[in-house]
């Protein structure tokens, strides 16, 4: 995925961020367990959250090490459902962004995204086998984005639809209706502006390689970059969207993860939004290390 769902670490408590760090690690761990070693390559903060809105707090906390830290053991979920079923839509969402920039680069400038999808091939199998209806919907969707794309659409909104119900989709396997219906609102909105994201952060790169971007086609990029007008206006359609994930969030019971998702819609993306607009999401984006506190085995 992207990177861009992620929250302010300054703004949580520190044990706060142990616990989403712990999730982060779960979901690498739960990678490795169902989809192989390489499979780990594709862990993100996106999908971090996704796991920790479907959770129904039955994962328990342990201390696991791994290739990344392999002296010094880290606190990670495990036990999660919905780590697993977050680790194989990690992974069907990678290959199809491979595929995908595949198709879109020729073949040398794509000889790397060739590469690594043969060898994330193995890994997608194995998930696309447990998530049939996801992977499917994925295709059928991504098969639209490639329609728009061939007539150069410059509606944002059916482009940004057409991700936005991948996410959305994520909710399916929820039982309970009424809360299936609310994470679907979630996702929808969090995919819809994790798109519109990514969509201003490429353009400049969209606009020298003549890649198909709705940006170019909506407004009137001067040198790959937006007039103060049309940033004003993605402004109001990200709040929007923002809002009414907020909205969604504050009626589903997320239990010990609530204030962390709450921080991710309500501080961490607003944030990231102002770094993409002012062009230092690149710069900024680093790794950060936990602050030094250990969890004591409790159960989440």
């Amino acid at each position: 995925m992207y990177g861009y769902i992620r929250p302010d670490r300054g703004e949580l408590k520190v044990r706060e961020y142990q616990q989403f760090r712990a999730a982060y690690c779960g979901l690498c761990e739960a990678l490795r367990r169902r989809c192989g070693l390489l499979s780990r390559f594709v862990v993100n903060y996106d999908l971090t959250f996704l796991a920790m809105a479907l959770s129904q707090g039955e994962g328990r906390l342990e201390e696991r090490r791994c290739p990344a830290h392999p002296l010094r053991k880290r606190p990670c979920v495990c036990g999660d459902e919905a780590l697993g079923v977050a680790a194989d839509y990690s992974v069907i969402l990678a290959w199809w962004k491979l595929q995908d920039a595949v198709a879109d680069s020729a073949f040398f400038r794509g000889l790397s995204a060739r590469m690594a999808r043969l060898l994330l091939g193995r890994a997608y199998r194995r998930a696309a086998a447990r998530r049939p209806g996801f992977d499917g919907e994925v295709r059928c969707r991504l098969e639209q984005l490639a329609a728009l794309e061939a007539e150069k659409c410059p509606v944002l909104d059916r482009a940004a639809d057409c991700f936005a119900e991948i996410l959305a989709f994520a909710a399916e396997d929820t039982p309970d209706e009424s809360r299936r219906r609310i994470q679907r609102q979630l996702f929808y909105h969090v995919g819809r502006m994790v798109y519109i994201l990514d969509a201003v952060d490429d353009l400049a790169e969209d606009v020298h390689a003549r890649r198909y971007n709705p940006l170019i086609y909506r407004f009137t990029p001067v040198g790959g970059t937006l007039r103060e007008e049309d940033q004003a206006q993605l402004h109001i359609t990200l709040n929007l969207s923002q809002r009414s994930a907020a909205a969604s969030l504050a009626l589903l019971d997320t239990g010990v993860w609530k204030p962390i998702l709450e921080n991710i819609i309500t501080i961490g993306v607003p944030e990231v939004t102002e770094l993409v607009f002012s062009g230092q999401w690149r710069k900024s984006r680093k790794r950060a290390k936990a602050p030094a506190i250990l969890f004591r085995g409790e159960n989440i």
